[in-house]
């Protein structure tokens, strides 16, 4: 199994129970092996609010793809439009 995409909220990041470091030496080492990763950070304002942490807060959302492509990119782009 591979994971190709993962969107981390902050609120993800704060509940997971390994260090961060585990979390980035991991992203790096998608990066390493895949040749290619995209980092784009889609502010709260740009998805409009849509996205709301548990608390009910507006929540930014990071996008971290390691596809070749910008197919995931595209579609949140285009879905935020919509929102």
């Amino acid at each position: 199994m591979s994971i190709t995409t993962a969107i981390i909220t902050t609120d993800c990041i704060a509940t997971i129970d390994q260090p961060v470091d585990c979390l980035l030496d991991a992203m790096i080492e998608a990066q390493h092996r895949v040749g290619q990763i995209t980092w784009d950070t889609i502010a709260a304002e740009r998805a409009h609010g849509t996205y709301r942490s548990p608390a009910g807060a507006a929540a930014p959302i990071t996008v971290v793809d390691t596809s070749t492509t910008t197919d995931l990119l595209d579609t949140i782009r285009t879905w935020m439009q919509h929102a």
